[in-house]
């Protein structure tokens, strides 16, 4: 059955045992694998009483040798006659004096077969006895009176030595005490079947280790659990690792240690079987699932719209499914294929390489917040870490000219995109940027194995995907372009360092060298749109070359508030056009003269604001409310009023908007102290209470928000209650602000 040749040793009979395997399936053949496994056994068992039949076998040998040379063989106890003599005859012996225990003798052994034979009733059948039964059974052998003899014990010893080595597991529970009373577990010149018995005490050692804290603990109470439902099995088949376990248990129990099978539930090890031999929906899909929940959360509470918020999370959600659909349809069944086949693929890189896409992908989706950012750069910094040391089978080459020529054009355009972002985000530029190259240089041919089923669809499809989420980030969401079109294009290099490492003079390295030219285009064009707009004449746009004869009519053209002036506020109005002339004539400086224009229309607006229209009002707490929610995503201290705006980081649109509204509210008339009146003011709970949907726990949570020290936290509250208040009708809102614009307005008079 097995094919393998006479006087084989054990090693040779497990592998002729294992390669039988390969080829008989339990399901397909349930008869012939009993066949095959039987025969296995009978195998070892042949193996272990070899030795004995080997003596016998070199005394008939050495007999038929004798015949053949026509030699007759003396046994040695017999003594060879001289020729010719006659031995004397010997003198007849006495006859034996009769034995007056023999009757008792006779009585004793009879006593000690029935008892052993209850014993092997007991153990083999058809009447098995229970573990106490077997132990007083046992117990009674051992107290039979014919055992007091040294030669039948001898002889005892040896035939309950085969019977319980014959009869594992039942035996398990006299298996100490026949050890302790033969004293089996001393060295010495002991038969097969005391080792056996010896080997069981190493299995049950061995089982006893399999407790708390093993490596294999969740596979083995996997495997002697046989009370629980397939469905909670299937539900513990999800965790990672515990299929592993319980395959690494089947191994021991096939190949190196066959007694454990013993402590195996049969329905539990039948199901595990059966799971394990064919590709299911496990750990690593779930865990795919998981991970699109968690962008899609992400989404859902950090997008800057409501439009990013629901297809943000809609898109992550749909995303994490057609992952764990695709590896559960393609790559599981790829890889259980491989494992039959006995193909060797690289564990572990795949969740590793799967991880970095996530990262890259909450970096093109999720807005740059300092903490975001730093979070992000941290984890790409480990997760390269981990790669490298895990999965890094390549040495760093050293960089061509070719590549110093490329790095050197690139950081020449990101330099200006680099230095006007915030730490945060240039934390995570640096971060990214040095563990992509690292990833790419060291990990290329683990890479290549990761992408090998299809290199250049994988490769180009992820490649298409990144850059398309860029697209969408950039129309959707505000913010720093190079974060998410960097991102995109730095991973997608890194794909294509493992394209080419894969087929270095093929299709793929001609793709990859397309691909990185194009990916490299990207990010200059991303840096070129990063870089902030040079503004030579301060926050209004610079003045035409020639001065006409009347200097207002160009501020006029490039911002139209200035002409409402006029009517509105004459005497600002005849104070801006000074300034024009000056700077016209030549006496003033024009940045100066921008200056002073600016000081003049700010100072009239802070003045005005509590004193004009509702809609004016309204108007200014919608800017605030915009104002806030670009702050949040650029400096979240700022956002809480705890440090100013350092530099342009406030986006051209927003402070064209902001300008333009001052120019008004410092133009419009103002209201008699009767309008002034109108409304009803708002207070700060109802407010909050209102944003909370009346939940006063929240509101109150809100308001410990609004006075606490966690800059993140009060940003989002002074956001929540901006959206509450721009929700009221002008006049509320007007009724509302209108005491906090005038105490404002007169802090920063008596200021100057």
């Amino acid at each position: 059955m097995l094919g393998v040749p006479r006087g084989s040793d054990r090693a040779t009979v497990r592998r002729a045992y294992a390669a039988k395997l390969k080829v008989t399936n339990p399901e397909d053949d349930a008869a012939g694998f009993k066949e095959l496994r039987a025969a296995y056994e009978e195998a070892l068992r042949w193996v272990d009483y070899q030795q004995f039949d080997d003596w016998d076998d070199e005394e008939d040998d050495a007999a038929t040798e004798a015949a053949r040379a026509g030699l007759t063989l003396t046994p040695i106890w017999e003594e060879i006659a001289p020729d010719g003599d006659a031995l004397p005859e010997a003198e007849p012996l006495p006859p034996p004096e009769p034995d007056p225990l023999e009757v008792e003798r006779a009585a004793d052994a009879a006593e000690f077969e029935r008892r052993f034979a209850e014993l092997e009733a007991g153990l083999r059948g058809p009447w098995f006895k229970d573990r106490d039964g077997i132990r007083a059974a046992f117990d009674a052998v051992m107290a039979a009176p014919a055992l007091i003899e040294l030669d039948r014990r001898a002889y005892a010893e040896y035939r309950i030595a085969a019977l319980i080595a014959d009869t594992i597991p039942r035996s398990d529970a006299i298996l100490r005490e026949a050890m302790a009373a033969f004293g089996w577990e001393g060295e010495g010149n002991h038969p097969p079947a005391v080792w056996a018995l010896r080997a069981r005490l190493d299995e049950w050692r061995l089982i006893a280790s399999f407790g708390r804290g093993h490596a294999l603990e969740r596979g083995w109470r996997a495997l002697i659990n046989g009370k629980s439902p397939n469905w909670l099995r299937r539900l513990r088949a999800l965790r990672p690792g515990t299929a592993g376990q319980v395959r690494q248990l089947f191994d021991l129990a096939d190949y190196d240690v066959p007694g454990i099978a013993h402590s195996f539930h049969p329905k539990a090890a039948e199901w595990w079987r059966a799971h394990l031999d064919a590709p299911r929906f496990g750990s690593v899909e779930v865990a795919l699932l998981l991970l699109g929940g968690v962008v899609a959360a992400l989404f859902a509470v950090l997008g800057a719209t409501p439009a990013v918020r629901l297809w943000g999370a809609v898109g992550a959600g749909a995303g994490g499914l057609v992952l764990s659909l695709a590896h559960w349809r393609f790559v599981t069944p790829m890889r259980w294929r491989a494992a039959r086949q006995g193909v060797v693929r690289s564990r572990g890189a795949g969740w590793r390489l799967g991880l970095w896409l996530v990262l890259t992908a909450a970096a093109i989706g999720a807005p740059a917040t300092p903490l975001i950012a730093w979070g992000l750069g941290a984890a790409f910094f480990i997760l390269s870490v981990a790669i490298v040391v895990s999965d890094g089978t390549d040495e760093n080459a050293a960089l061509g000219w070719q590549r110093i020529v490329v790095l050197m054009v690139a950081g020449a355009f990101i330099g200006p995109a680099f230095f006007a972002m915030t730490l945060g985000e240039q934390a995570l530029v640096i971060l990214f940027g040095l563990s992509a190259g690292w990833v790419g240089s060291s990990a290329r041919g683990t890479i290549a194995r990761v992408i090998a089923p299809r290199p250049v669809l994988i490769a180009l499809g992820i490649m298409i995907a990144l850059i398309a989420g860029a697209i969408v980030r950039s129309n959707l969401m505000p913010g720093t372009p190079l974060i998410a079109w960097g991102a995109a294009a730095g991973t997608s290099l890194v794909l294509m360092s493992g394209l080419r490492a894969g087929d270095p003079d093929g299709r793929g390295s001609g793709v990859a060298a397309l691909a990185n030219m194009l990916l490299w285009a990207i990010v200059i064009v991303a840096a070129v749109m990063s870089a902030p707009e040079r503004e030579k004449t301060g926050a209004l746009p610079v003045p035409i070359s020639v001065v006409p004869a009347d200097p207002m009519k160009a501020l006029e053209a490039s911002e139209p508030g200035f002409r409402a002036l006029k009517t509105g506020n004459p005497k600002l109005y005849e104070e801006v056009a000074a300034i024009r002339k000056d700077m016209a004539v030549g006496t003033r400086k024009h940045d100066e003269g921008y200056r002073a224009i600016d000081a003049l229309v700010n100072t009239a607006y802070q003045k005005r604001l509590p004193l004009v229209g509702s809609a004016l009002i309204a108007a200014e707490m919608d800017i605030r409310l915009a104002r806030a929610r670009e702050l949040r995503k650029a400096d979240v201290r700022a956002c809480a009023g705890e440090r100013d705006i350092e530099g342009n980081v406030l986006s051209r649109e927003f402070r064209q908007r902001h300008y333009a509204h001052a120019l008004e509210v410092a133009g419009a008339p103002l209201l008699v102290l009767r309008e002034l009146s109108k409304g009803r003011e708002v207070p700060l709970m109802e407010l909050l209470q209102t944003a909370t949907n009346g939940d006063i726990a929240a509101a109150n949570k809100l308001a410990d928000a609004l006075e606490g020290k966690d800059a993140t936290a009060k940003c989002d509250a002074r956001i929540v209650m901006l959206e509450a208040l721009v929700a009221l009708d002008d006049i509320d809102i007007a009724r509302t602000m209108r005491t906090a614009l005038t105490q404002r307005a007169k802090a920063k008079a008596e200021k100057k």
